[in-house]
C-alpha cells in the first residue's frame, strides 16, 4: 500500500510539474497598449483580433490608445495582430504571441506597448527602457 501512494505521489508531482508553463499562461493576464504618437493631428485606425476575439476598428485621435487584457488559451497557441492605418501607410503585424523569444524582444512579458509614429511602429523595450522600432509602414 506504500509503494502505491509513493507512485501515485510521484505521477502527480511530474503531471504538475509538467504543467507549470501551461497553468502559468493561464493564469496570468496580458495587456496590449496600442498608442497613436503620429505628428500633425492624424487619426490611426487599429482593427485587432485574434482567432476568436474580434475587438473592432478603433480610430485614435493623436495621443489617444487603445488597450486591452486577455488570457492565453490552455494550449498556449493565442495569437493576437493589429492592422494599423493612417493617410501615409499601413501594417499588419502580430501584436502577441505566445513565444519567449517575442515576448522579450517585443513586451515586457505580460505588458506590450506598440507605439504608431511617422516612420513606423515601435514595441517598448523593458530591457532598453525605450521604444524600439519594429515595423515600417507599408505603402499606402
Amino acid at each position: 500500500m506504500k509503494m502505491k501512494w509513493s507512485m501515485v505521489s510521484c505521477l502527480v508531482f511530474l503531471v504538475a510539474a509538467c504543467q507549470a508553463p501551461i497553468t502559468n499562461s493561464l493564469l496570468n493576464h496580458f495587456t496590449e497598449h496600442v498608442i497613436n504618437n503620429l505628428n500633425n493631428s492624424s487619426t490611426l485606425e487599429a482593427h485587432c483580433k485574434s482567432k476568436d476575439d474580434d475587438l473592432g476598428l478603433r480610430r485614435l485621435a493623436a495621443g489617444a490608445e487603445f488597450n486591452w487584457t486577455f488570457r492565453v488559451n490552455f494550449w498556449s497557441t493565442t495569437l493576437f495582430f493589429c492592422d494599423l492605418r493612417w493617410a501615409n501607410g499601413h501594417k499588419a503585424f502580430d501584436v502577441y504571441r505566445p513565444d519567449d523569444q517575442f515576448l522579450a524582444k517585443k513586451c515586457a512579458y505580460n505588458f506590450c506597448r506598440w507605439s504608431a509614429r511617422d516612420d513606423g511602429i515601435y514595441a517598448f523595450s523593458e530591457k532598453k527602457n525605450h521604444y524600439v522600432l519594429a515595423h515600417k509602414w507599408d505603402p499606402k
